[in-house]
């Protein structure tokens, strides 16, 4: 269906300081004190240059002083056409994309500069929708440099025969807790800086001279999923020498 051209809404535009001047004359009182007989106050004409020394042909020569009411309401314009363009400067700075002036202020309400958010870019954080699925978790790590995948476990009360026995239940235990694995593929995490041995010191394989392992260090990578992972969800990280 087509739309009317009229009925569409005209585009922002701050008025001028001749905008506004020549609405504030155009209701002015009528009257002669508001010399409204005449046409209106009397614009001046400033004379460029000495007609005795240019061509006249080519600058304004015309001199005219013009009343004392016209230069007040142009002088009141200029400090409302001052106004109306700070407004309409104001008006850009609500929109990420636009803003320039308040570029601290929009930082500070997003937590930014933040080495741990997943979004590092003012304008990209702003448009960030969010999500709870595994693939979104993967593309956030992946776009800091990480190649993860995730499995997801639910274990809720009662899902095993004679699990539940009375008397065992205790206060702030978690029941139905939800369990997030999170598996890094190292080989095709950029971010990761290798620091030496990476796997985990386990019973009946050490060696004589060897030193301990604590695992690779993945606390860039913890950082910027505890910024998107909910807070009740329980994650567990897994470390893998494969490809995804």
């Amino acid at each position: 269906m087509s739309v009317c051209e009229n009925a569409r809404p005209a585009p922002l535009r701050c008025p001028t300081a001749a905008d506004i001047l020549a609405a504030a004359l155009a209701i002015l009182p009528k009257g002669r004190a508001w010399q409204s007989n005449e046409g209106g106050p009397v614009a001046p004409i400033d004379r460029a240059f000495d007609p005795a020394s240019f061509s006249n042909t080519a600058f304004s020569t015309r001199y005219r002083r013009g009343s004392t009411l016209y230069r007040f309401w142009k002088a009141v314009a200029e400090t409302f056409a001052f106004l109306n363009q700070r407004l309409c400067d104001l008006r850009l700075e609500f929109w990420c994309a636009t803003h320039k002036e308040t570029d601290d202020l929009w930082m500070a309400e997003y937590g930014l500069p933040d080495a741990c958010d997943p979004f590092p870019d003012l304008c990209t954080k702003v448009a960030a929708i969010g999500g709870t699925r595994c693939e979104y978790y993967a593309e956030i790590a992946a776009r800091m440099g990480w190649s993860i995948a995730c499995i997801e476990n639910v274990f809720s009360c009662g899902d095993r025969v004679g699990f539940s026995r009375a008397g065992r239940a205790r206060a702030g235990a978690t029941i139905g807790l939800a369990v997030l694995k999170i598996v890094v593929y190292l080989p095709e995490s950029p971010a990761y800086t290798p620091t030496g041995r990476y796997l985990t010191t386990r019973a009946g394989r050490m060696r004589a001279g060897r030193r301990q392992s604590c695992g690779p260090d993945l606390l860039p990578l913890q950082c910027l999923l505890s910024r998107v992972v909910h807070a009740e969800i329980q994650t567990v990280y897994e470390v893998s020498n494969n490809v995804s």
